[in-house]
């Protein structure tokens, strides 16, 4: 498993694919932080900065993951590992490592980034425990998406179909992302009077719930800095990575590959 691990590593560091996912968020990054200086007539907080380029990143990931691991399936790599005696369970899991360090590696880089050209130029309004406390749950994030993607990859095992159906999943999670925090910032009054769009009880639990279960939904509170419940974020995330392992895994196993 550690050779296995660490070839597909190194494989990983040479494919110009995470390069260009990376080049691609740290433009985003840039672009994001000039925006919100240049276009807005008054200081911005630095909170509403900070996360905010990862809006992009199931995107970016969607592709990345999709070209990376269904590469492997193209090239007959998955088949050699095969056939020369790596175990099927070994190869899923290697490529899901790699995924979650490539995930974490895009969104410490950008993370970084972002505080180190924002500092300067926003107004400081958040300490650096909770921007590290929102940075876990981001990194949580990270890999519960990196699993889904993965799984997804492993399961169809053919390049092309592997990235339109990931990057489709994105942007799904991405529209329901929109829908439910339209939803969810409704407030009870509006100019005074009662607003008709809010939701409250029940219904309002379904939607918050809803919105906690998407990684997207997860993404947009990141860059809001404003979290419904940090503790149901965290457990759907290990439960995303638990059942994308476990599911993904047990059907790579069975799969016929040619």
């Amino acid at each position: 498993m550690r050779r296995l691990l660490g070839a597909d590593l190194q494989r990983m560091y040479h494919n110009k694919k995470i390069w260009i996912a990376l080049f691609s968020m740290l433009l985003v990054a840039g672009m994001f932080v000039v925006m919100q200086y240049t276009a807005m007539d008054y200081e911005v907080p630095l909170s509403r900065v900070i996360f905010l380029p990862m809006t992009f990143y199931g995107l970016a990931a969607a592709a990345f993951i999709g070209f990376y691991v269904g590469e492997d399936f193209s090239e007959g790599t998955v088949r050699n590992k095969i056939i020369a005696g790596s175990r099927r369970s070994d190869i899923y899991m290697s490529h899901m490592i790699c995924v979650w360090t490539a995930g974490l590696l895009l969104f410490a880089l950008t993370t970084f980034l972002t505080v180190s050209v924002s500092l300067p130029l926003f107004e400081s309004d958040v300490a650096g425990a909770e921007v590290a406390m929102y940075f876990g749950l981001g990194c949580l994030t990270v890999l519960a998406m990196g699993s889904v993607f993965c799984m997804i990859s492993m399961g169809i095992g053919n390049r092309s179909v592997a990235v339109t159906v990931c990057m489709g999943l994105a942007f799904v999670m991405l529209f329901l992302c929109l829908h439910t925090n339209q939803i969810i910032a409704q407030q009870p009054l509006k100019n005074g009077v009662l607003n008709p769009h809010y939701v409250d009880g029940w219904k309002r639990m379904f939607y918050e719930w809803l919105h906690d279960v998407n990684p997207m939904g997860q993404i947009a509170q990141l860059s809001e800095m404003k979290y419904l419940n940090p503790l149901r974020w965290i457990v759907l995330d290990v439960i995303w990575m638990f059942v994308s392992l476990g599911a993904g895994s047990i059907v790579f196993v069975k799969k016929d590959i040619r």
